[in-house]
């Protein structure tokens, strides 16, 4: 009906009016018209889109050895990785939602893969797939392994043999880094390396930020990956260690992200000239923005050899060349390489280089944000690497002295038996709970019985009999990991024992503790990895900067049966007599089983051994030309090579 203030008509009007809009709307869109509109607001979105990524890209901090080229392909890679990391995150937590019925599906999936293989007809994995309760049956008819079971498997697949363990051809042996004992090779597949990425380190990419928001500028990240040492089986499958490294497909196309040049990652069978190569070109960006390793010591390490090699360095750096003493373990061809790569001279920054050495001057310098690494490369956002379990001590370090200010990220935990655990809330010091991945393996727990006062050997075992599944766990509890992964490996023993914080959703998250080969433990006290560090930091605060390394063996053949300790000790630092008995009681007060045995006389005190110096720099070169990897390599807390005690203990100080 027309409203009273209109005149007679004009509601037919408006209708006439709506249809001729309507009409010349649909010829607007049908015609040349729309074409031409939409192509300028086509090219005005993405004008707008390119202004704002312009925009984005000129305000990132960029290192000076940068090209156009490679920043911006730094820059387009981090923001893939970035999209593609929160889609990774998303269907991580997707997964955890329905952790138990993830678990059943990838056991199922593994078991129904290698069926046909020469250990699934043994094992009788068909049975397994066709009963009604996957799980079940697999936990009933598979036994709980440690390596030897897989001795001969392992043989098979070294000499050629297709389809032992796995329907998917191997690509590798991987060596383990033999800590706590011996080496292993564990059978490698592509599913193991496509997990490790899709389900780690893109949700890495997603957990960075949320961590250090600034992380992701067009800096250049100092890498500690070094050239691997791989021997070859009859059957032609490499053996080596399975971190990323140098030589695999993928390692050159991030190359420009990294300040050592390709040149640099050449040097092989010489940890110290391709130390000593890193750190140069690390100290040659001023604007470096991440220092990279598997393992926190490397980064500690890095930056050691700065502290005691910086003058050397800084002349390479204001010379434009490679020091004579370094460039004489290497072949002309790559010296000249080398030196190419740094491109002249640089008196300023090797002036800023020495400045950065010298000892703060005042109160001020001395505060937060003037460590040594941050008076190198000022805009230093962060140290990745893992920093937990044993490495922890080294984090401490770094963060009361040389690093102070730096923010240490541990964000994967993992093995050569693959993905483990991510961390989704990693702690600035280097402290982290992971999140187990739910399709990464199969998880198992065992639980542990508590030490006690009954001799090993007796009745009362270390492990409670049965494993678990994560839904029956425990916070605050810790277990011993049994993995079944994609490599091959069933219900096997990983060594690893974590505690259980929390849960994510439904996936359980767990603090690494220690390895089961390195507890000390003659008469079943066993004193674990957490328990020495809280014993020997006692005397040798990580803020003090007084002990250089430090190693431990049982002495079970003396009369009275005890500990040896091993102490190297900065120069000048010597042990005092009543150093001994103080670490014991330190011992005693972190491992009150341990305390127990002492006070009945079954254990008499620890035995201190100071080290000379260079001690353990000469076991590393030790462990190293026995086929471990730079990047794998640990500080094994409890020794148990024979060879390696005596090194230690008959070490004269550096020829």
């Amino acid at each position: 009906q027309a409203s009273s203030d209109f005149p007679p008509g004009a509601c037919h009007g408006q209708a006439r009016a709506t249809c001729d809009f309507l009409q010349s709307l649909d010829r607007f869109r049908s015609g040349a018209m729309f074409r031409t509109w939409a192509r300028r607001s086509g090219c005005t979105a993405v004008g707008a889109a390119c202004a704002i990524e312009l925009w984005r890209f000129s305000s990132f901090e960029r290192s000076d050895f940068h090209t156009l080229g490679s920043a911006f392909h730094q820059f387009l890679l981090f923001d893939v990785m970035r999209l593609s990391g929160r889609l990774a995150r998303r269907k991580h937590d997707q997964d955890c939602s329905n952790f138990s019925a993830v678990q059943a599906e990838v056991l199922k999936e593994r078991l129904l893969a290698n069926k046909d293989t020469a250990y699934g007809r043994e094992m009788r994995f068909a049975d397994m797939v066709a009963a009604n309760d996957v799980v079940s049956a697999f936990r009933a008819s598979h036994p709980v392994t440690r390596y030897d079971h897989y001795d001969t498997w392992v043989q098979r697949i070294a000499a050629g043999e297709p389809a032992v363990m796995n329907a998917e051809a191997e690509t590798m042996l991987a060596a383990t880094s033999g800590t706590s004992g011996r080496r292993a090779l564990l059978p490698n597949t592509p599913a193991l390396s496509k997990t490790f990425f899709a389900r780690g380190i893109l949700v890495i990419f997603d957990t960075m930020p949320r961590a250090v928001p600034d992380a992701f500028q067009l800096q250049k990240t100092c890498k500690l990956a070094f050239a691997p040492s791989w021997t070859t089986t009859s059957g032609g499958l490499r053996v080596g260690p399975n971190s990323s490294g140098p030589k695999d497909k993928s390692f050159s196309s991030l190359l420009p992200l990294y300040s050592t040049p390709a040149e640099g990652y050449q040097i092989d069978h010489d940890e110290f000239a391709a130390m000593y190569v890193h750190a140069l070109f690390a100290a040659r960006d001023r604007k470096l923005g991440i220092l990279e390793a598997n393992f926190v010591s490397l980064p500690a390490r890095l930056i050691a050899l700065l502290q005691r090699e910086g003058e050397r360095i800084a002349t390479d750096i204001e010379l434009g060349r490679l020091d004579l003493e370094v460039a004489s373990r290497l072949s002309p061809a790559l010296v000249t390489a080398l030196e190419g790569r740094l491109g002249g001279g640089d008196a300023a920054r090797a002036a800023e280089i020495r400045a950065a050495l010298a000892p703060p001057v005042c109160e001020a310098e001395r505060g937060r944000g003037r460590s040594f690494a941050l008076r190198l490369w000022p805009n230093l956002r962060l140290i990745l690497a893992n920093a937990t379990g044993a490495f922890a001590e080294y984090a401490e370090r770094l963060q009361a002295g040389p690093a102070e200010g730096v923010p240490i990220l541990s964000t994967v935990y993992a093995a050569s038996e693959g993905l483990i655990g991510i961390s989704l809330d990693p702690k600035l010091d280097g402290s982290a709970a992971y999140c187990l991945v739910p399709r990464a393996m199969f998880y198992e727990f065992l639980p542990l019985e508590p030490a006690s006062a009954t001799p090993r050997g007796s009745s009362k075992g270390e492990l409670a009999s049965g494993t678990l599944l994560p839904h029956e766990l425990c916070i605050g509890e810790q277990y011993e990991l049994v993995i079944t992964n994609l490599g091959g490996l069933c219900r096997y023993r990983i060594g690893d024992v974590i505690r259980v914080v929390g849960f994510h959703h439904g996936a359980p998250l767990v603090e690494f503790q220690y390895r089961q080969g390195q507890l000390l433990n003659l008469r079943g006290e066993k004193t674990s990895e957490p328990q020495l560090a809280a014993a020997v930091s006692k005397l040798w605060p990580a803020e003090a900067g007084a002990l250089v390394e430090y190693s431990s063996a049982e002495r079970a053949e003396a009369e009275v049966p005890h500990y040896l300790i091993f102490l190297e000790l900065v120069d000048g630092s010597r042990l005092t007599p009543e150093m001994g008995p103080a670490l014991d009681r330190a011992l005693r007060e972190s491992n009150p089983v341990y305390d127990s045995w002492r006070r009945k006389g079954a254990l008499g005190p620890c035995q201190v051994r100071q080290v000379e110096k260079g001690g353990f720099e000469r076991l590393r070169a030790e462990r190293l030309i026995e086929g471990a990897s730079p990047q794998q390599l640990k500080v094994s807390r409890v020794l148990r090579n024979a060879a390696h005690v005596d090194l230690l203990w008959n070490w004269k100080g550096e020829q």
